[in-house]
């Protein structure tokens, strides 16, 4: 689709980056099972991640394949899609995802102020999954000076399970952006709050994840939620390993390849900009890509945003608490495992 804000598309040919994998499966698998058992993590999360992975079903399927064997951890599978080619995926790909993150490209929603067929192809494609596997849909929004958060998040709230959104990881902020997106905040809590007050718990993952940090006091960290630096790996199609998968051009966050191995930078977000932040524990530092490509100023422009919503969910804890003493199903629904899955907060 060729998203204004997508931080994975380049020229492959000028950075003489393969399209399709180079490396066999078999040594993809050993690389994975090998990493498990250095880092002795009992689950592999394997993302299949852009360009559009779904371009290339034969791979996924192909790679399912080669992994379908004991393991000494468990294997889950996430596909992270624009969902245009949805109803291309074969049946044996489809019941073998256990979660599907769906990244939206608001810009097209709307032309001439009228819903386009985008809108109708994103919900068919939701509907077309959910009909083959009814594992949870991820709503993902990158949030531009172009888009609104509010209308987004309310105009496709029924369409997805849960919905996640991010501030468009960009150079710098046209001067209205942040006016723009902190109004958009407000309304947009002042409307989830206003269902939790009924009974109506919508999942919007900034929103709870946030709250989930504060009533269960959480500790101080010193890593990157996003897993930056600590689990998050993004294989290139050359082989070669990188800590994040921004920037995938350059060899900023380059830590290893597949063939050797990788080796974690290492991270401690107590001696960052963040270390002496009183929101360190309920952001985790935001995003780890950020802290070493952006200025010290342009981060504090992401942390001001963020903090804003802090403000808003903290002076609002003790209704919250009374709603959760209303509604005991709600600390279930705060502590939810699906919510690791994201990259945490805008």
């Amino acid at each position: 689709m060729d998203c204004s804000y997508c931080s994975v598309l380049f020229d492959t040919n000028k950075f003489g980056i393969p399209k399709t994998p180079q490396y066999s499966f078999d040594e993809l698998e050993k690389f994975i099972s090998l990493t498990q058992e250095q880092l002795n993590d009992k689950v592999a999360d394997i993302y299949f991640f852009g360009g559009e992975p779904t371009m290339d079903y034969n791979a996924i399927s192909k790679l399912m394949v080669t992994m379908n064997k004991p393991h000494k951890y468990e294997v889950n599978y996430i596909l992270h899609t624009n969902a245009l080619r949805l109803k291309q995926a074969p049946d044996d790909v489809l019941k073998n995802i256990a979660l599907t993150v769906l990244s939206v490209n608001y810009e097209l929603m709307y032309r001439q102020n009228h819903l386009t067929d985008y809108f109708d192809t994103i919900s068919k494609a939701v509907k077309h999954l959910k009909s083959k596997n009814n594992s949870p849909i991820i709503g993902r929004f990158t949030i531009s000076p172009k888009t609104s958060l509010y209308s987004e998040c309310c105009l496709l709230v029924n369409v997805f399970d849960y919905i996640y959104w991010q501030i468009d990881n960009c150079d710098s902020f046209p001067n209205s952006y942040v006016g723009q997106y902190k109004s958009d905040i407000k309304r947009l809590f002042e409307y989830w709050l206003s269902f939790l007050h009924v009974g109506v718990f919508l999942n919007f993952v900034p929103f709870i994840t946030a709250l989930g940090r504060y009533i269960n006091d959480t500790p101080i960290p010193t890593e990157y939620y996003c897993g930056y630096g600590k689990s998050m790996i993004y294989v290139q199609t050359n082989g070669k390993c990188y800590a994040c998968c921004d920037s995938v051009a350059s060899e900023t966050h380059l830590i290893g390849n597949i063939y050797e191995g990788i080796s974690f930078p290492k991270i401690d977000i107590s001696q960052s900009v963040c270390g002496d932040c009183s929101c360190i524990k309920i952001c985790g530092g935001r995003c780890g890509r950020m802290h070493r490509e952006f200025s010290k100023e342009h981060i504090k422009e992401y942390c001001d945003m963020n903090k804003f919503m802090f403000d808003i969910i903290e002076t609002s804890l003790p209704e919250i608490t009374e709603l959760i003493k209303k509604y005991p199903e709600y600390k279930a629904k705060i502590n939810n495992p699906i919510f690791a899955y994201t990259e945490y907060t805008a």
